[in-house]
């Protein structure tokens, strides 16, 4: 391999004149018609982006509307103020009750024993 400084003033390569201003010509243009093509596809994505956010917005929107003006429904509040059974009987327990419940133990059950 030659060095820089070996080849003196001249390149190390040759182009002719043509060949460099045809070469300059067509990048020119290639980059002007890229150039206007990529403003289409910004605008493009812009325009998506911000339907994108209004969607975005108007379901939220929507779904904040709907929460803020549906009142309770009848059967949530009464479930809410009702007890069941099992209520019952917790409530029903003296203190010394509940804390034996925390020792409660089944030795076996029946059913499930293995023979």
């Amino acid at each position: 391999m030659k060095d820089f400084e070996n080849i003196g003033k001249r390149m190390p390569y040759a182009e002719s004149d043509d060949y460099v201003s045809l070469l300059v010509e067509r990048t020119t243009e290639k980059a002007l018609h890229q150039q206007g093509r990529a403003k289409t596809i910004s605008l493009r994505v812009r325009l998506v982006a911000a339907a994108a956010v209004i969607l975005l917005l108007a379901g939220i929107g929507i779904t904040y509307y709907n929460k803020v003006t549906t009142p309770l429904s009848p059967q949530t509040q009464v479930a809410e103020n009702t007890t069941g059974p099992i209520d019952d009987f917790l409530n029903s327990l003296s203190d010394e009750d509940a804390q034996l419940l925390a020792y409660y133990d089944i030795e076996e059950i029946p059913e499930y024993e293995d023979n």
